[in-house]
């Protein structure tokens, strides 16, 4: 199954999937809340967030509110840490593509063998799941008006 071989292929990379978006969000310039954060506070809950995805994965289960804890707290924490709701946005549209771009670059190994058929339903769920991460983000910032 290609959700396997993929969640396998996330989970065994996470720390470098982690890198690779600390970077792309220290590079940003439409975001400036990180600058205050240490690298410990700007990774929090990002390999969590994998773990969960990778699970998801696996049991090829559709993302929703009652398993996107991770996604859910980084939204809290964010809040609490004064960043802006578009700021965290564009977070989580960061650790999207950088997700989908890992995969992809991977998929035409050799060694992976996935075919475009195969590797849609993966990034549908990682797609999903980001989705709920934005969801519950715009809840809790517009309820703060």
């Amino acid at each position: 199954m290609a959700n396997e071989k993929l969640s396998a292929l996330v989970e065994g990379n996470i720390e470098q999937i982690t890198g690779m978006w600390m970077r792309a969000v220290r590079d940003d310039t439409r975001i400036d809340s990180d600058a205050v954060l240490s690298s410990l506070e700007l990774r929090d809950h990002v390999p969590a967030i994998l773990e969960e995805i990778c699970a998801l994965l696996r049991a090829d289960e559709t993302p929703d509110p009652t398993n996107t804890l991770e996604g859910r707290v980084k939204v809290y924490l964010r809040f609490q840490q004064g960043y802006r709701g578009r700021e965290l946005a564009r977070e989580v549209s960061l650790l999207r593509t950088v997700i989908l771009d890992f995969l992809a670059d991977r998929c035409g190994a050799p060694s992976m063998n996935v075919n475009l058929k195969a590797y849609y339903p993966t990034t549908r769920i990682i797609n999903l799941y980001m989705d709920e991460i934005l969801i519950n983000a715009i809840s809790a910032y517009s309820e703060t008006i």
